[in-house]
């Protein structure tokens, strides 16, 4: 995995990912679950199946300018603004994904969280306490 592919996805796909997903993606090699520790339900997407998510949650047409980056297993939907330097990572129920209820009120921010969640291999109690 490099940035030229990265950036020819992005092109193809009409995608701005952030560079804390993008830097993630580079040190992993674009195999998540190879690289993170403590997974147990929480599943990050590689560059792959970014398109295949985004349909599924009909993103699209919801909440445009946010990217699912994966999920977690009680329906949870991780997802990032498409800004490049966006590192703030959200944690929606799948239900809540439009533009309106991506807000503290119906979600959980992460605020400068995901380079240092990374760093630590992503362990699963660092977004939800019950995986602890």
């Amino acid at each position: 995995m490099d940035r030229k592919t990265i950036e020819a996805f992005e092109k193809a796909h009409h995608y701005i990912l952030p560079e804390s997903y993008i830097n993630f993606l580079l040190i992993c090699d674009n195999h998540p679950e190879k690289y993170c520790k403590g997974y147990r339900d929480i599943i990050l997407y590689s560059l792959e199946e970014l398109p295949e998510e985004r349909k599924l949650y009909e993103m699209d047409e919801f909440c445009p300018e946010y990217i699912a980056i994966g999920y977690g297993g009680g329906g949870e939907v991780l997802i990032m603004k498409q800004e490049r330097d966006s590192n703030t990572l959200i944690v929606s129920s799948g239900g809540a994904l439009l533009t309106k209820f991506i807000s503290p009120e119906y979600c959980t921010f992460f605020n400068d969280f995901f380079e240092e969640w990374v760093s630590h291999r992503c362990p699963a109690d660092e977004i939800n306490p019950m995986y602890g």
